[in-house]
């Protein structure tokens, strides 16, 4: 069977809607500043599926639900209307990624431009008057609770911040994980983001930051804008302006482990990168910058999962554009100028048997779902 693919959109930032209200908790959320104007009712863009190609549904969602819940840009958080809270995670993308040499940490220092899309997670928050979390995920391959980073986030804050309060939370995993997407590291975010509103703590964005950074190198950057530069091991970020492009994830039915791919790129040679020598945001439309790109993990990704390599090299034959890889695999992309290109490139994947899925994506405001739950209990104190 063949990688499904999605197509989409970046370059705008989500319509956050009228939801931020008198006494809503969402007036405390944590937003950083690059949000600021879609707090004022500037950028309210509208998606659209895209078509051609018979894009087939997602597996479990009906064609309207695949249509609101997948394409739609959504607001990072909103009220649910019962006094908690409805968040959205996103996936990302990384455009660029350099990789240091290993330091005396243990840890890789990084420099990566880095584009948040809207293929996410949904999580929801609720207050529990006990004190205790209870932790519950369903969807595209959770993971072990104890591991998750949701819930991880949700322990760090209680231990840091004592709440009066606890919370339900329910994760409904959408973002396929090790694919390099990015999905546990937003999940961790989002959650940090909404205690903190949920339980009034008014924790600053530093505190949030150092907790981030705590739970993993990619959390600190999903408190940042759309467009994200990242560098040291990930905990120092600065949003950054990308152009508008549009974009076509392949997902490979394969899965890289992060820690594989590392240590394929430490035994591996030095990465001969061509162009410019840091990540620096770019300018125009993607053909004229799309082929500088450069992964320095994504060699090793290939050598780790060799499937990957080839469905890289065959995508890249079939569409006569380059590929690249998101993080440490195994999601693939291509950048494209309009959709009228990305259309014509979805379409000439369309010979393969049903599977594909196409949809539009942009940096901050998927993914087969199946039916699997986790609960428990966790005293904060």
């Amino acid at each position: 069977m063949p990688p499904p693919v999605l197509t989409g959109r970046a370059g705008c930032a989500p319509d956050v809607g009228p939801w931020v209200g008198a006494g809503s908790p969402l007036k405390k959320l944590f937003l950083p500043r690059s949000a600021e104007p879609i707090l004022q009712g500037t950028a309210r863009p509208v998606l659209r599926v895209a078509s051609g190609g018979g894009a087939a549904h997602i597996e479990g969602m009906s064609r309207s639900d695949h249509a609101m819940r997948c394409l739609a840009p959504r607001a990072p958080a909103e009220s649910d209307g019962r006094g908690g809270l409805r968040l959205h995670a996103p996936a990302k993308i990384n455009l660029d990624l350099h990789v240091g040499p290993p330091q005396a940490d243990g840890y890789h220092r990084l420099d990566s431009l880095v584009a948040k899309v809207t293929l996410y997670d949904e999580i929801h928050l609720q207050r529990r008057p006990d004190g205790g979390i209870r932790f519950a995920c369903e969807g595209a391959d959770c993971g072990p609770d104890e591991r998750n980073l949701a819930r991880r986030a949700a322990e760090r804050l209680c231990e840091r911040a004592r709440p009066s309060h606890g919370a339900d939370i329910r994760l409904v995993k959408r973002i396929p994980p090790g694919a390099g997407l990015g999905g546990g590291s937003s999940d961790a975010a989002a959650v940090l983001s909404g205690l903190n509103a949920l339980w009034d703590l008014g924790l600053p964005e530093a505190e949030l930051s150092e907790l981030a950074a705590g739970l993993g190198s990619d959390v600190p950057l999903f408190l940042t804008g759309p467009g994200v530069h990242m560098t040291g091991r990930g905990e120092r970020t600065r949003a950054v302006e990308l152009p508008d492009f549009h974009a076509l994830l392949i997902l490979p039915p394969l899965s890289c482990a992060t820690a594989e791919v590392y240590r394929a790129y430490d035994e591996g040679p030095a990465p001969a990168r061509p162009g410019r020598p840091a990540c620096r945001p770019p300018s125009g439309p993607p053909s004229g910058w799309r082929d500088g790109l450069y992964n320095d993990l994504a060699e090793p990704a290939c050598r780790t999962c060799p499937g990957l390599g080839r469905i890289r090299a065959e995508s890249a034959r079939r569409l006569s554009a380059p590929v690249h890889v998101t993080g440490s695999g195994s999601g693939l992309f291509v950048l494209c100028d309009d959709e009228a290109e990305l259309t014509r490139l979805a379409a000439e994947l369309g010979g393969d048997p049903p599977g594909r899925r196409l949809q539009h994506l942009r940096p901050r405001p998927g993914p087969r779902l199946s039916s699997r739950g986790h609960r428990d209990t966790h005293p904060c104190r």
